[in-house]
């Protein structure tokens, strides 16, 4: 098909025209900009189906966790990082199986403080235990966990439409052991909208992770080694940066080497889906 010099002409003049606008496109700079002393609460529920073989026989469990945090920032650095004090007023972990039915509440936990250094950009600068707690059973499996995870913000502005990628080293005492997970993801800003009554910017996410650990547990040890991936879409209020909603998912298979008394090698898998919801006060 032929284009008249007419329709040429006003093709171009329209595309310059769309360029200061696209040029102008609003930007963004995400940090954590909490205030001093306020009390953030979020209420999370993670649903995990587990399986496992063990001597030859698959076991398969069902555990939900509910729990409800608090952070209240104790400090805020002139370089932008904060000092948070992390603590649980709720949290419960009800597990269902073959085996056992069961729910614990883990009263042992609620109020036990960790303090938590974080970056502007929500990079975890340092963690210190400040209530110590001995874990026992079921609870000692579940391990003292890190309470929250914030997503690290990307170091330059972002518009909507922007990718950015991040990776994030998490490291959790559990099973008489240390854990360490590193997730790397690909974040995308989808959109500016409200969620909650909050103006908040919408970021979607994937990725991949690598779980690493030892431990000992009744005379035991063991080591872990897994893959997985993650996925999610949550909304940041762009005022303070903090997560105001969040669905997510991660897949996990890996593998559980015991030695001592007796050796095997137990591989599994498991399958999550939590939700994150930041509370009003």
């Amino acid at each position: 098909m032929r284009i008249s010099t007419r329709t040429l002409l006003l093709l171009l003049v329209a595309g310059t025209a769309a360029s200061p606008a696209a040029d102008a496109q609003e930007q963004f700079t995400l940090q954590y900009k909490l205030e001093k002393g306020k009390v953030y609460r979020f209420a999370d529920t993670s649903v995990v189906k587990s399986s496992q073989e063990m001597m030859g026989q698959e076991m398969k469990s069902t555990s939900t966790v509910l729990a409800t945090t608090r952070l209240v920032p104790a400090e805020i650095r002139a370089d932008g990082s904060t000092v948070l004090v992390v603590s649980p007023d709720l949290m419960s972990v009800s597990v269902k199986s073959a085996r056992m039915d069961t729910t614990l509440v883990l009263k042992e936990m609620i109020g036990k403080r960790t303090r938590l250094t974080v970056s502007k950009l929500g990079e975890t600068i340092n963690k210190e235990i400040v209530d110590t707690v001995k874990l026992t059973g079921l609870a000692a499996q579940s391990g003292r966990q890190d309470m929250v995870r914030l997503h690290i913000m990307p170091s330059k502005p972002v518009k909507i439409g922007d990718k950015w990628t991040a990776t994030k080293p998490d490291t959790t005492d559990a099973m008489g052991g240390r854990m360490v997970t590193v997730s790397t993801g690909d974040f995308t800003l989808l959109s500016k909208e409200t969620k909650s009554g909050t103006e908040c910017l919408k970021i979607s996410y994937t990725g991949k992770l690598t779980i690493s650990g030892k431990g000992s547990m009744n005379g035991a040890d063991f080591f872990v080694e897994g893959t997985g991936t993650t996925s999610g879409i949550y909304f940041v209020d762009i005022a303070t940066g903090m997560p105001v909603w969040e669905d997510s998912k991660y897949d996990v298979e890996s593998t559980v080497a015991l030695t001592g008394p007796q050796n095997m090698t137990i591989p599994g898998s498991q399958s999550v889906t939590a939700h994150r919801t930041l509370l009003k006060d």
